[in-house]
């Protein structure tokens, strides 16, 4: 009878070992709703962002002189893994939306997406008025302020939008010595697709 107990005593305790050090999956939080907008899509009318995708939101300006243009460049990457994978437009999409509307037409903006080989199927380039813009940046607690000598000063983060439209997770813009963490984009991309 002795023996019996202390084969399950080290049965339970070998199990809630096994419990505390396995690797938990974690979910994503989710960190804030976003309601339904539409804005100008500059390759096709409209874009409504709607629930369907998730999506990875930046934020830019044409005239940034060093974090957007860096991005972009990581963001291009980052389309032909998710096109690699099977999940660019299908499942997953990058959305890029103007801070500086006043100066970031249509063909502006379309010359810039093309200068990082953007295909506008699933990664859409945004515009409005200014003050949609400002209404949309909000949703996302996107601080920005133009300057006077059109130095659009923002906020450097990047927002993970799963397909209800939830903020899942946020991540840095690049910088100079620091790119874009991709791995980690398309490991919790893939968390929320499964």
């Amino acid at each position: 009878m002795r023996n019996i107990t202390i084969i399950l005593s080290v049965l339970l305790l070998f199990g809630l070992l096994i419990y505390w050090l396995f690797p938990k999956k974690e979910a994503l939080p989710v960190l804030k709703n976003i309601s339904s907008f539409e804005m100008e899509n500059v390759h096709d009318g409209t874009y409504r962002f709607d629930k369907g995708k998730v999506r990875l939101v930046t934020f830019f300006y044409t005239n940034c002189p060093d974090v957007c243009p860096s991005t972009m460049t990581d963001l291009k990457q980052l389309q032909e893994q998710f096109k690699n994978q099977e999940i660019f437009a299908s499942e997953a999409e990058l959305i890029s939306i103007t801070l500086d509307p006043e100066f970031d037409n249509k063909e502006i903006i379309q010359k810039y997406a093309s200068a990082f080989q953007a295909d506008p199927d699933g990664w859409k380039w945004l515009r409005d008025t200014p003050a949609e813009t400002k209404s949309i940046a909000a949703k996302f607690q996107m601080n920005y302020k133009k300057t006077e000598d059109g130095f659009v000063a923002h906020n450097t983060t990047m927002y993970l939008v799963d397909e209800n439209n939830q903020i899942r997770a946020t991540y840095d813009m690049a910088n100079p010595s620091k790119p874009v963490d991709r791995e980690k984009i398309l490991k919790d991309i893939h968390q929320l697709l499964k």
